[in-house]
């Protein structure tokens, strides 16, 4: 009986290793997420007057990868599109974006990533907001207001594309802006970025324990969402047609993650999360919100599955009657009062 050799030992355990770390990294065993019983009223309240509000999902670019690398326990053989999306919101009191997406300078930007990052993040341009935007009659410059879900490379490239807005965000966003953890600092940095940091009221909103009512009227309510960086936020948005939406940024990348309680892989996990237990937590309440809320459309921001249906810029989501921008409107002349 022939022995095996050390060459061959060597490899078996090398190859059992990889095998073993791969499995890990895309998150075998799974993170647990608790469900824990909970007395939390997670019905979301009535806007307190008629809405006419309405947006649109402006997609400015993609990857394609698979499953397994956007949500834990995914299949590693199906491909899945991730979109690179900014939010646009029309609304009487005045119109904004909920991110950028993708903007002018993301090639020069994304350069400062290292390689590893490069290649886990990779992109595909297909045409930014600003540029979209002007494409269908609305001048950058008007925009006056720009909030953002958080400051990651993918949502705040564009930022500097709209000189004129001001610039919404929790302030602890920007207390570790680290290339290692996403953020690209010179997206955000100078002087002439003109900060306009979020503050929530100490009132309860659903499961929430604070919010901020932008207008006034109960439609546009951002929420502080927590675990996926230092000052995650996400936005309610009640719309003309009486439907409710809930972006809700990067807490999870596909809505499976909510639906079925998992988290991202394990490796996506390492490098751009901030707090998994807390993001557990978050997990459980937008869970929480869609058991109890069953006709609220949940939207992250980079699930291309669900904000497909829905449609992409120019159309508009939300109208009593199927618009797009040119039958809509296209100017952007209010302000918060």
């Amino acid at each position: 009986m022939k022995s095996i050799s050390k060459k061959k030992i060597f490899a078996l355990l090398t190859s059992t290793f990889i095998f073993g770390f791969i499995l890990y990294f895309l998150g075998y065993p799974n993170q647990s997420v608790k469900l824990n019983p909970s007395n939390i009223d997670h019905m979301i309240p009535k806007p307190k007057e008629k809405s006419n509000l309405v947006f649109s999902i402006v997609k400015t670019g993609e990857a394609k990868t698979l499953e397994a690398f956007v949500i834990e326990g995914g299949s590693v053989s199906k491909l899945v599109t991730v979109a690179h999306s900014a939010f646009y919101i029309q609304h009487p009191k005045g119109n904004f974006l909920f991110d950028t997406g993708l903007g002018t300078k993301i090639k020069e930007q994304f350069e400062v990533f290292p390689l590893y990052l490069k290649i886990l993040m990779e992109y595909k341009l297909i045409q930014t907001a600003k540029e979209q935007l002007e494409s269908n009659g609305v001048d950058s410059k008007s925009i006056q207001d720009v909030f953002f879900s958080h400051l990651h490379w993918d949502h705040a490239s564009g930022l500097k594309d709209f000189p004129n807005a001001k610039i919404h965000s929790v302030k602890e966003e920007l207390n570790h802006p680290d290339i290692a953890l996403g953020y690209i600092p010179s997206q955000f940095d100078g002087d002439s970025v003109k900060w306009n940091h979020l503050t929530f009221s100490n009132q309860p909103y659903g499961p929430y324990a604070n919010h901020l009512d932008w207008f006034g009227d109960g439609t546009v309510v951002f929420v502080p969402m927590k675990g996926h960086s230092e000052g995650s936020v996400g936005l309610f948005l009640h719309t003309e047609n009486g439907e409710v939406y809930f972006l809700t940024g990067d807490i999870v990348w596909r809505k499976e993650g909510f639906l079925e309680l998992k988290h991202k892989p394990r490796g996506a996990r390492w490098i751009v999360d901030y707090d998994v237990v807390k993001l557990g937590e978050e997990i459980v309440r937008v869970h929480g919100l869609m058991n109890q809320n069953p006709k609220l459309v949940v939207i992250p921001a980079h699930d291309h599955d669900t904000q497909n249906p829905l449609g992409f810029y120019p159309k508009v989501i939300g109208g009593k009657n199927l618009v797009t921008m040119q039958s809509f409107g296209k100017t952007s002349s209010h302000k918060k009062e």
